[in-house]
Protein backbone atom coordinates (compact mmCIF):
# COMPACT_ATOMS: atom_id res chain seq x y z
CA UNK A 1 0.00 0.00 0.00
CA UNK A 2 2.86 2.37 0.86
CA UNK A 3 4.35 1.98 -2.65
CA UNK A 4 1.10 3.41 -4.10
CA UNK A 5 1.48 6.65 -2.16
CA UNK A 6 3.80 9.59 -2.65
CA UNK A 7 6.77 9.61 -0.26
CA UNK A 8 5.22 12.50 1.65
CA UNK A 9 1.89 10.72 2.08
CA UNK A 10 3.63 7.48 2.96
CA UNK A 11 5.56 9.21 5.77
CA UNK A 12 2.35 10.74 7.09
CA UNK A 13 0.58 7.37 7.00
CA UNK A 14 3.46 5.62 8.76
CA UNK A 15 3.50 8.24 11.51
CA UNK A 16 -0.25 7.89 11.87
CA UNK A 17 0.07 4.12 12.29
CA UNK A 18 3.17 4.01 14.48
CA UNK A 19 2.89 7.39 16.29
CA UNK A 20 6.66 7.89 16.69
CA UNK A 21 9.36 6.94 14.19
CA UNK A 22 12.99 7.86 13.65
CA UNK A 23 14.58 8.73 10.31
CA UNK A 24 16.24 5.32 10.27
CA UNK A 25 12.95 3.52 10.84
CA UNK A 26 11.22 5.54 8.14
CA UNK A 27 14.10 4.77 5.76
CA UNK A 28 13.65 1.04 6.34
CA UNK A 29 9.89 1.23 5.78
CA UNK A 30 10.21 3.27 2.59
CA UNK A 31 13.41 1.78 1.19
CA UNK A 32 14.88 5.19 0.40
CA UNK A 33 17.93 7.08 1.72
CA UNK A 34 18.00 8.84 5.07
CA UNK A 35 18.76 12.10 3.25
CA UNK A 36 15.56 11.78 1.24
CA UNK A 37 13.57 11.09 4.42
CA UNK A 38 15.11 14.11 6.16
CA UNK A 39 14.25 16.42 3.25
CA UNK A 40 10.58 15.48 3.50
CA UNK A 41 10.55 15.73 7.31
CA UNK A 42 12.18 19.17 7.29
CA UNK A 43 9.54 20.43 4.86
CA UNK A 44 6.66 18.90 6.80
CA UNK A 45 8.03 20.24 10.07
CA UNK A 46 8.07 23.69 8.49
CA UNK A 47 4.42 23.20 7.57
CA UNK A 48 3.68 22.20 11.18
CA UNK A 49 2.52 18.74 10.12
CA UNK A 50 5.16 16.85 12.12
CA UNK A 51 7.14 17.56 15.24
CA UNK A 52 10.43 16.11 16.48
CA UNK A 53 11.63 15.07 19.91
CA UNK A 54 15.06 13.74 20.97
CA UNK A 55 14.91 10.52 23.00
CA UNK A 56 17.87 9.40 25.08
CA UNK A 57 19.33 5.98 24.34
CA UNK A 58 21.15 3.58 26.73
CA UNK A 59 24.27 4.23 24.70
CA UNK A 60 25.33 6.86 22.21
CA UNK A 61 23.55 9.99 21.06
CA UNK A 62 19.85 10.69 21.54
CA UNK A 63 17.66 9.60 18.64
CA UNK A 64 15.20 12.08 17.17
CA UNK A 65 11.69 10.71 16.80
CA UNK A 66 9.01 12.30 14.64
CA UNK A 67 5.27 12.35 15.20
CA UNK A 68 2.21 14.03 13.74
CA UNK A 69 1.08 17.39 15.08
CA UNK A 70 -2.63 18.13 15.54
CA UNK A 71 -2.55 19.75 12.09
CA UNK A 72 -1.04 16.56 10.69
CA UNK A 73 -3.71 14.45 12.34
CA UNK A 74 -6.40 16.56 10.67
CA UNK A 75 -5.16 15.47 7.24
CA UNK A 76 -6.73 12.09 7.90
CA UNK A 77 -10.48 11.85 7.28
CA UNK A 78 -12.88 11.46 10.17
CA UNK A 79 -16.57 10.71 10.24
CA UNK A 80 -17.43 12.61 13.40
CA UNK A 81 -20.06 14.83 11.75
CA UNK A 82 -21.97 11.89 10.33
CA UNK A 83 -21.76 9.95 13.57
CA UNK A 84 -22.95 12.94 15.61
CA UNK A 85 -25.83 13.53 13.21
CA UNK A 86 -26.89 9.88 13.41
CA UNK A 87 -26.87 9.99 17.21
CA UNK A 88 -28.87 13.23 17.32
CA UNK A 89 -31.40 11.89 14.83
CA UNK A 90 -31.83 8.76 16.95
CA UNK A 91 -32.33 10.89 20.08
CA UNK A 92 -34.85 13.09 18.28
CA UNK A 93 -36.75 10.05 17.01
CA UNK A 94 -36.84 8.42 20.45
CA UNK A 95 -37.24 11.40 22.76
CA UNK A 96 -38.34 14.33 20.59
CA UNK A 97 -36.92 17.75 19.74
CA UNK A 98 -37.03 18.88 23.38
CA UNK A 99 -34.32 16.35 24.18
CA UNK A 100 -32.08 17.86 21.48
CA UNK A 101 -32.67 21.33 22.89
CA UNK A 102 -31.81 20.09 26.38
CA UNK A 103 -28.51 18.64 25.12
CA UNK A 104 -27.38 21.98 23.76
CA UNK A 105 -28.62 23.86 26.82
CA UNK A 106 -26.50 21.54 28.97
CA UNK A 107 -23.53 22.13 26.66
CA UNK A 108 -24.04 25.89 26.98
CA UNK A 109 -23.89 25.61 30.78
CA UNK A 110 -20.62 23.66 30.60
CA UNK A 111 -19.12 26.15 28.16
CA UNK A 112 -20.19 29.06 30.35
CA UNK A 113 -18.21 27.63 33.28
CA UNK A 114 -15.20 27.00 31.04
CA UNK A 115 -15.25 30.47 29.49
CA UNK A 116 -15.67 32.20 32.84
CA UNK A 117 -12.12 31.10 33.68
CA UNK A 118 -10.81 33.14 30.75
CA UNK A 119 -13.23 36.08 30.47
CA UNK A 120 -13.32 38.41 33.45
CA UNK A 121 -16.31 40.54 34.36
CA UNK A 122 -14.13 43.29 35.85
CA UNK A 123 -12.55 43.98 32.43
CA UNK A 124 -14.18 46.45 30.05
CA UNK A 125 -16.40 45.16 27.25
CA UNK A 126 -13.78 45.36 24.50
CA UNK A 127 -11.33 43.39 26.61
CA UNK A 128 -13.98 40.75 27.28
CA UNK A 129 -14.76 40.45 23.58
CA UNK A 130 -11.04 40.16 22.82
CA UNK A 131 -10.73 37.38 25.40
CA UNK A 132 -13.72 35.59 23.88
CA UNK A 133 -12.13 35.84 20.42
CA UNK A 134 -8.95 34.23 21.78
CA UNK A 135 -10.90 31.34 23.31
CA UNK A 136 -12.93 30.77 20.14
CA UNK A 137 -9.81 30.84 17.96
CA UNK A 138 -8.15 28.25 20.17
CA UNK A 139 -11.24 26.08 19.70
CA UNK A 140 -10.91 26.17 15.91
CA UNK A 141 -13.46 28.84 15.01
CA UNK A 142 -10.94 31.04 13.07
CA UNK A 143 -12.20 34.16 14.83
CA UNK A 144 -11.29 37.76 13.96
CA UNK A 145 -11.94 40.89 16.03
CA UNK A 146 -12.64 44.41 14.73
CA UNK A 147 -13.49 47.70 16.42
CA UNK A 148 -16.16 49.69 14.59
CA UNK A 149 -16.44 52.63 16.98
CA UNK A 150 -15.83 53.61 20.58
CA UNK A 151 -18.90 51.70 21.72
CA UNK A 152 -19.20 48.94 19.12
CA UNK A 153 -17.04 45.96 18.13
CA UNK A 154 -17.54 42.96 15.90
CA UNK A 155 -16.07 39.49 15.74
CA UNK A 156 -16.41 36.99 12.91
CA UNK A 157 -16.02 33.21 13.02
CA UNK A 158 -14.95 31.76 9.68
CA UNK A 159 -15.12 28.12 10.71
CA UNK A 160 -17.87 26.22 12.50
CA UNK A 161 -16.80 22.83 13.91
CA UNK A 162 -20.47 21.83 14.24
CA UNK A 163 -21.69 23.28 10.93
CA UNK A 164 -23.36 20.03 9.83
CA UNK A 165 -25.36 19.91 13.07
CA UNK A 166 -26.22 23.62 12.95
CA UNK A 167 -27.54 23.17 9.41
CA UNK A 168 -30.21 20.80 10.72
CA UNK A 169 -30.89 22.12 14.22
CA UNK A 170 -31.30 25.80 15.17
CA UNK A 171 -30.62 25.22 18.86
CA UNK A 172 -26.78 25.24 18.59
CA UNK A 173 -26.84 28.75 17.10
CA UNK A 174 -29.36 29.95 19.68
CA UNK A 175 -27.26 28.47 22.48
CA UNK A 176 -24.10 30.09 21.13
CA UNK A 177 -25.71 33.54 21.08
CA UNK A 178 -27.01 32.99 24.62
CA UNK A 179 -23.53 31.88 25.73
CA UNK A 180 -21.88 34.97 24.28
CA UNK A 181 -24.39 37.29 25.94
CA UNK A 182 -23.78 35.55 29.26
CA UNK A 183 -19.97 35.52 29.24
CA UNK A 184 -19.77 39.08 27.88
CA UNK A 185 -22.23 40.33 30.48
CA UNK A 186 -24.50 42.15 28.02
CA UNK A 187 -27.66 41.51 26.01
CA UNK A 188 -26.40 43.86 23.29
CA UNK A 189 -24.97 41.06 21.14
CA UNK A 190 -26.44 40.59 17.67
CA UNK A 191 -25.64 37.91 15.12
CA UNK A 192 -25.73 39.51 11.67
CA UNK A 193 -24.55 36.56 9.56
CA UNK A 194 -24.45 32.79 10.00
CA UNK A 195 -22.54 29.95 8.33
CA UNK A 196 -25.50 27.61 8.85
CA UNK A 197 -27.58 29.96 6.67
CA UNK A 198 -25.09 29.82 3.82
CA UNK A 199 -23.04 32.91 4.67
CA UNK A 200 -19.24 32.87 4.85
CA UNK A 201 -18.99 33.61 8.58
CA UNK A 202 -20.88 33.84 11.85
CA UNK A 203 -20.54 37.56 12.55
CA UNK A 204 -21.52 39.20 15.81
CA UNK A 205 -21.92 42.88 16.64
CA UNK A 206 -21.47 43.88 20.28
CA UNK A 207 -22.63 47.32 21.40
CA UNK A 208 -21.71 48.84 24.72
CA UNK A 209 -24.76 50.05 26.59
CA UNK A 210 -24.79 53.76 27.36
CA UNK A 211 -27.17 53.27 30.25
CA UNK A 212 -25.63 53.68 33.66
CA UNK A 213 -26.04 50.95 36.29
CA UNK A 214 -27.73 53.50 38.61
CA UNK A 215 -30.76 53.53 36.35
CA UNK A 216 -31.61 49.98 37.40
CA UNK A 217 -31.17 50.74 41.08
CA UNK A 218 -33.50 53.74 40.85
CA UNK A 219 -36.46 51.39 40.33
CA UNK A 220 -36.15 50.30 43.93
CA UNK A 221 -36.21 53.87 45.22
CA UNK A 222 -39.54 55.18 46.56
CA UNK A 223 -41.32 57.58 44.19
CA UNK A 224 -41.61 61.05 45.64
CA UNK A 225 -45.13 62.47 45.71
Amino acid sequence: MIQQLSTRDAILELLKKHQNLSVSQLKDFLNITEMAVRKHLIKMEGENLVSSKPVRQPMGRPVIYYSLTSAGEKLFPTNYDSLAMEILCDIEESLGTDAIDQLFENREKRMRKKYSRRIFSEDNLKERVSQLVDVQSESGYMTEYDEISDDQVTFSQYNCPIAAIANKYSKPCDAELSLFKSVLGTDNVERVSCIAKGQNSCKYVVTESKQQPQAKESKDQPVKQ
